[in-house]
């Protein structure tokens, strides 16, 4: 498995575990991509907790806000999958497990 990390801009949080990012790749080169945070599972967006938690994700994830992207994998939507790294080097996976927003779900 190869594992890389990469700077990327969150453009955008879908729900409480899967966001839009410019991941930047180097050379001048980014790549926006839908990712899905490993290790976590929020609840979906058709229910109440499913709208508290992408609310309290965009307060973690404003747009533009710089992050880092670990990515671990492609998911079987072939999204990339991975860990998100918030400003102060906080996880964002384990704050959204922290304030019960999500639970761990193992890939």
């Amino acid at each position: 498995m190869t594992v890389w990390t990469v700077p990327a801009t969150v453009v955008s949080v879908v729900d409480g575990d899967t966001a839009h990012l410019v991941l930047d790749l180097g050379w001048h080169i980014t790549f926006t991509a839908r990712v899905r945070v490993a290790g976590i599972n929020a609840p979906e967006l058709n229910t109440d907790a499913g709208v508290a938690a992408k609310a309290f994700a965009e307060t973690l994830l404003p747009a533009g806000t710089s992050v880092t992207f670990t990515s671990h994998t492609l998911d079987k939507w072939g999204r990339p999958l991975g860990a998100i790294t918030l400003p102060g080097c906080a996880d964002f996976a384990a704050a959204m497990l922290d304030a019960g927003h999500a639970v761990v779900m193992v890939f």
